[in-house]
């Protein structure tokens, strides 16, 4: 049924509602419908399709994400095991430790060192101790002090040492 243009004032819209003149031509209620003078016809929307900078940067952020990911799924824990040696006296030191699994039993042997980098000495945990390795993506670090028996104290000569972590569940 074909619409004819209704008096100024009175002019209704194909959605039944009176319309409004916006300037160039009139427009229905909903904003769907413009007049053309003859019929009103549909407003053509521009589509809303991004641009292809858009589109490559998040394929980019996308990927990076992925690598990120993947990374730290697959690979172990970077840093884990032993960091920041110290020997504090001849019966004790401490270090910091970390780990990427769960352990209950957790021991350790440390090698000693001198100044010539010939090992001098080896001792090891009597007792070992629980670590929680669910901190994996957290980087939890636990700080270890050891305090060997003065009976057996580490030798005079060393000045560095390594230590090497088992665990025995």
């Amino acid at each position: 049924m074909p619409h004819h243009e209704p008096a100024v004032g009175a002019m209704i819209g194909p959605d039944g509602q009176p319309s409004r003149f916006d300037g160039a031509a009139w427009v229905s209620q909903d904003g769907r419908y413009f007049w053309n003078g003859a019929a009103w016809q549909p407003i053509a929307r521009p589509s809303r399709r991004p641009s292809g900078l858009v589109v490559v940067l998040g394929v980019v952020v996308v990927a990076i994400g992925g690598f990120i990911l993947f990374n730290a799924l697959t690979r172990p824990w970077e840093g884990e095991g032993v960091s920041n040696t110290k020997i504090d006296s001849r019966t004790a030191i401490e270090f910091d430790y970390q780990r990427a699994s769960h352990c209950n039993n957790l021991t350790f042997v440390y090698k000693f060192f001198d100044s010539s980098g010939n090992q001098v000495q080896v001792l090891s945990d009597t007792k070992g101790s629980s670590v929680d390795g669910s901190a994996r993506f957290f980087g939890k670090t636990y700080h270890v002090t050891v305090s060997f028996n003065p009976l057996q104290p580490i030798s005079s000569s060393a000045v560095r040492f390594e230590a090497d972590a088992t665990c025995h569940d």
